[in-house]
């Protein structure tokens, strides 16, 4: 296989942006077809316009779009890096970031820009470990809360109500079923087996100790055959986690003491 290039790290970035914001992010990117689209980030990036696709196919199954992308194939650990990296960052900062890799060589070159470029090269370089990867945690999740979806249609479980989604509102939970006494607040994770352990984001642990009573935990084991659920109401309360912390991308802003003098 051919070693990365910063080219095609940074278009990994762009690929990743695409995949998962899908229809956001080709408006954003202001081309008529999703090829133009393609075309003008490999020149702006010196990459086959068809790199940039088959990028974008790699992270598709992780996201919700129409397209299933490589399903079949584990992602590799450099993909699975800029997904560790990015995963937190909403539509409009990693629109900004992507318009500064394409748009602006001093963005491209600065120090903290190449220093995610270094990780995502030096990792390409290591074996893929799918089972432990963000990536793998995000398609597992995936099918969970698909599942959940209906489940709570057939069911009414765990609370019985109006169920509305809430993952792409960053809210630090999947979904809320409102009736007309009381919200619940509901957060699905999901195991390929019938055992392991799961992962809960700073917000999400966070959030489930404010909401405390009205928060649970929906469960769903056993994915890949015969799929299982349980529920874990109030989980700060109940359950003694163990903190982790791992590199990601967050923004700040840095106003030079020269302008406030």
């Amino acid at each position: 296989m051919k070693a990365m290039d910063d080219c095609n790290a940074l278009a990994l970035v762009v690929a990743y942006y695409i995949s998962r914001f899908d229809a956001a992010a080709y408006e954003r990117l202001g081309r008529n077809t999703k090829k133009s689209a393609h075309r003008a980030v490999g020149q702006a990036l010196g990459v086959k316009a068809s790199t940039v696709k088959n990028m974008r196919d790699e992270f598709d199954p992780l996201h919700d779009n129409p397209r299933k992308g490589w399903h079949k194939r584990d992602l590799r650990p450099s993909r699975q890096k800029i997904v560790e990296m990015f995963g937190e960052m909403d539509e409009e900062g990693l629109y900004d970031v992507v318009r500064g890799i394409l748009q602006d060589p001093t963005f491209r070159d600065a120090d903290d820009v190449q220093e995610v470029v270094r990780e995502v090269i030096e990792t390409d370089k290591k074996p893929v470990r799918e089972s432990a990867s963000p990536a793998s945690r995000m398609k597992t999740g995936r099918m969970a809360e698909d599942f959940f979806i209906d489940f709570h249609a057939e069911t009414n479980r765990p609370a019985p109500g109006l169920l509305h989604d809430r993952r792409y509102h960053a809210c630090g939970y999947d979904f809320e079923i409102q009736d007309s006494s009381a919200t619940t607040f509901v957060e699905v994770k999901g195991m390929a087996e019938q055992s392991g352990g799961i992962l809960f984001t700073d917000k999400e642990w966070r959030v489930a100790s404010q909401k405390s009573g009205a928060y649970v935990v929906a469960l769903v084991r056993n994915l890949v055959a015969t799929p299982d659920v349980s529920f874990i109401w109030n989980p700060t309360a109940s359950l003694e986690p163990k903190q982790r912390l791992y590199t990601t991308i967050r923004r700040s802003w840095t106003v030079p003491g020269a302008q406030l003098s």
